[in-house]
């Protein structure tokens, strides 16, 4: 058995993902009690401890085959509409604090797994961010991480995935265009890689079914950190013909659940004891569901200039602030915006979107549920990786 432990365990998407791949955990850490908590719930008799990961004693932390743990990612993100990290608020000479240091805590939780590393010499780290993390602004301070990684006889293996391209044996794709980029350090002395080639279902035009292969559009010696679509895309594998392909996906129809009802549209939402109508731009992309689906569900998502979508596509990223921008609208009888009915996504719904199986539990109060869903890794993305290098670790 591959053992492991897992840092930042938050919702437990990559406990969930390497259990699934056949890893004994042997430790979960997080600073936050509901995400502790959760991880108790669903695995009883887990040494799970709540700390402060940024000053804890890596001696005190069982050795293991494998570390797996993502670093905070919220801050370099562009959840939100934003497209620079935030800079910290000020720089103090005494004891005061400024009130959000937070791309500070940022960045010190990405160095946590190489103090462990240093520690135990485990064969192999697994951890997964926004393509963010790696680019752009931030790409400087990535190479520098990557090259203490080396310094630690450490290889990297670096691949950009999609959740809703992702799948494989006991495991789905899922219904969110989630972009992620994801790395395995493996020890140099094992003397093999993992591989982390993503190969989608696709169809071909004239060959068929076949398992599409990324190309990128940027530089051939950068390093390959980028989002679909942007920076790669796919092509047929047939020699002779590698013609652009799209992957195969599942819709968000997959996880609704039809015995949730909504309230009407013409009557807005709350605020307090009032209800307020929505916006303009809500009643536009309303509008523009009913005109293009008719009688038909559909989703409108509320951000980026959002549209409505049918049920039969993935819908964008469930956000760590819990994803409350998407809304399920079905069509009243007559036809018009006012009588639709109107309502976001469960909390159930919402971890079905990250690849969480109905059963596993999360604990706190419905905003640390959202929170640790919103912020998990998709359960299928750390499936794959998991396996992938359990298949050099343990072969």
């Amino acid at each position: 058995m591959t053992t492991a432990v897992f840092l930042f365990s938050g919702g437990c998407g990559d406990l969930r993902g390497a259990t699934d791949a056949g890893y004994e955990p042997q430790y979960a850490a997080n600073h936050d009690t509901a995400a502790c908590d959760t991880a108790r719930a669903n695995w009883p008799g887990l040494w799970v401890q709540q700390c402060d990961i940024n000053n804890l004693d890596m001696r005190s932390v069982p050795g293991a085959d494998v570390v797996v743990g993502s670093p905070i990612c919220w801050e370099v993100g562009r959840s939100g509409g934003r497209t620079t990290p935030r800079a910290q608020l000020a720089l103090t000479f005494d004891d005061s604090q400024p009130e959000r240091p937070d791309f500070t805590r940022t960045r010190m939780t990405a160095w946590d797994p190489i103090r462990y590393a240093e520690v135990h010499r485990p064969l192999a780290y697994i951890g997964e961010n926004v393509p963010e993390f790696g680019m752009g602004r931030n790409r400087p301070l990535f190479d520098a991480w990557l090259h203490v990684w080396d310094a630690l006889d450490y290889y990297p293996v670096i691949a950009s995935v999609n959740a809703a391209h992702t799948d494989g044996p006991g495991y789905r794709r899922l219904p969110q265009l989630r972009h992620r980029v994801v790395w395995a350090m493996i020890r140099k002395d094992l003397g093999r890689l993992p591989d982390l080639r993503p190969r989608p279902d696709a169809l071909c035009d004239v060959c068929g079914p076949v398992k599409g292969m990324q190309h990128w559009t940027i530089a051939p010696r950068a390093r390959r950190v980028g989002e679909y679509g942007d920076q790669y895309h796919y092509v047929c594998p047939t020699p002779r013909c590698h013609r652009r392909v799209e992957p195969v996906v599942a819709g968000i129809g997959d996880v609704i659940d039809d015995s949730v009802r909504g309230h009407r549209f013409g009557d807005g939402w709350t605020r307090g004891t009032k209800r307020v109508p929505y916006v303009a731009a809500t009643r536009a992309c309303v509008a523009q569901g009913i005109a293009r689906f008719g009688g038909e569900p559909f989703m409108v998502t509320r951000r980026n200039h959002g549209r409505a979508t049918s049920l039969n596509e993935p819908i964008g990223t469930i956000t760590a602030q819990g994803g409350n921008h998407h809304y399920l609208v079905r069509p009243g009888g007559d036809g018009s915006v006012d009588g639709c009915e109107y309502r976001p996504l469960t909390l159930a719904e919402k971890a079905r979107l990250q690849g969480f199986p109905d059963h596993h539990v999360f604990a706190g109060e419905e905003t640390a549920q959202r929170l640790q869903i919103g912020n998990a890794v998709p359960v299928n993305v750390a499936t794959w990786a998991a396996e992938r290098v359990r298949a050099v670790v343990a072969p």
